[in-house]
């Protein structure tokens, strides 16, 4: 049984005289190796400048500038898009048929009627009424009258005659009571100086 070899894509393994693997010098390694990567060696160039505040009874400061370092491990602040491809084929050609001259029955046809409501108007347009019944829609519906209408109508009708008929009778009544009170009225005046006399 001889060992496996070791390929190129994994890190060498230090071993000891027993064969153990030590872990210890591998972590040293590693950790020192992202330490490089996290904090750069190169020293950074740092300005100092003398501040005088314009306030009075303020001190003089002295402020150091240096330059930020970039986090390694911050994420990226642009993201790159990836644009789909395009394929290969040219595009389909759409087959159109050729152009026809519009009829007035087409136009006509076309006209869509403006949404007019029959119960609101806020601005108070004056609306044509074959708009608004076009808008509701009522001229398109089939008008079915009732078998129990003529009978309605003819029985509103008999009773109109009757109702008249009668009113005419009271008011006959009436008129020849009244005539009958105006002559007794007239009895009793021609009657009154008689009776003056008498006495």
């Amino acid at each position: 049984m001889g060992r496996k070899k070791v390929g190129g894509n994994t890190l060498p393994v230090s071993v000891d005289e027993h064969d153990q693997v030590r872990y210890d010098e591998t972590i040293r390694e590693t950790k020192a190796a992202l330490q490089k990567i996290i904090e750069p060696t190169h020293s950074r160039d740092s300005n100092f400048i003398c501040y005088k505040p314009s306030q009075r009874g303020t001190k003089e400061r002295i402020i150091r500038i240096e330059e930020k370092l970039v986090d390694p491990m911050e994420p990226r602040k642009f993201k790159h898009k990836k644009f789909p491809r395009a394929s290969g084929s040219p595009p389909v050609p759409l087959m159109h048929s050729p152009p026809s001259p519009v009829t007035v029955k087409d136009q006509q046809d076309w006209k869509i009627l403006s949404c007019i409501s029959n119960w609101k108007n806020p601005k108070g347009y004056t609306i044509p009424l074959d708009k608004c019944l076009a808008a509701d829609g009522r001229g398109l519906q089939d008008v079915q009258l009732n078998d129990n209408l003529a009978k309605l109508t003819e029985a509103l009708y008999v009773t109109e005659e009757t109702a008249r008929v009668a009113i005419a009778m009271r008011a006959k009544v009436q008129k020849e009571i009244m005539m009958k009170e105006k002559e007794k009225k007239d009895m009793e005046l021609q009657e009154l100086p008689a009776r003056q006399d008498l006495r």
